[in-house]
């Protein structure tokens, strides 16, 4: 499987990219499965600021109290049991009082072979993550830790995050443009959908610099 994923991974990272997917799964019906434009990219280099890795997702509740015997819970576990090729999406954080994601938390992701996160709630440690150049999409910048601020109620399971539902596995792909989740169902439909598209997106591009007109190019290729 491992093996799978990342001849999927090197694939859509050379060959696609985020709007394309986003169209090829409008044509499937699936319409609501880019993530809010709220979660931008950290990286400032927006050609490396994306990943394309299987969602780890992590369900939050906001809290106003720390349990003592063990302040972090659940938060721990999951980020040990990081593996290759993952994604960490934590749930929306509407209230955003809780910053779950930081340095050591990007530490331990990179050093497990995690290839991004998406937080839709606060981060921090910012320039020290940009500095070691771990790929995070987030909604804004505190420096607040979680403790008796919010508690992982569950990892593995469904969530919300940026307005999308996110199921445990599903491919998420990441780029400056923004964040779209793959659904399982329709994942090998949609890379070969995709990859028929970006070559008659390059087809076009090519006759659209030979001067021709954008109505004879579209109803050539059908796409734009």
């Amino acid at each position: 499987m491992l093996a799978k994923d990342e001849e999927i991974r090197d694939f859509i990272q050379q060959h696609l990219y985020v709007a394309a997917l986003c169209d090829i799964l409008d044509t499937l019906g699936y319409r609501n499965q880019a993530m809010h434009q709220r979660l931008r990219p950290l990286l400032p280099d927006m050609r490396n600021c994306g990943f394309v890795g299987r969602a780890r997702t992590v369900r939050w509740m906001e809290t106003d109290y720390i349990v003592e015997s063990d302040p972090y819970g659940l938060e721990i576990d999951l980020m040990d049991d990081l593996r290759p090729g993952d994604v960490v999406v934590h749930s929306t954080d509407y209230s955003g009082t809780n910053a779950p994601w930081g340095e050591l938390m990007s530490t331990v992701a990179r050093r497990n072979g995690a290839v991004g996160c998406v937080c839709d709630s606060q981060i921090r440690d910012a320039v020290k993550i940009i500095a070691m150049g771990f790929p995070v999409y987030y909604a804004g910048i505190r420096p607040v830790d979680s403790q008796g601020r919010g508690r992982v109620m569950a990892y593995d399971v469904p969530i919300r995050c940026g307005e999308v539902l996110v199921n445990p596995g599903e491919l998420v792909v990441a780029d400056f443009d923004g964040i779209v989740v793959i659904p399982r169902a329709v994942e090998a439909q949609v890379l070969t959908l995709a990859q028929e598209r970006v070559s008659k997106e390059d087809q076009a591009r090519r006759d659209l610099l030979d001067g021709r007109s954008l109505r004879e190019v579209y109803n050539k290729y059908g796409v734009l």
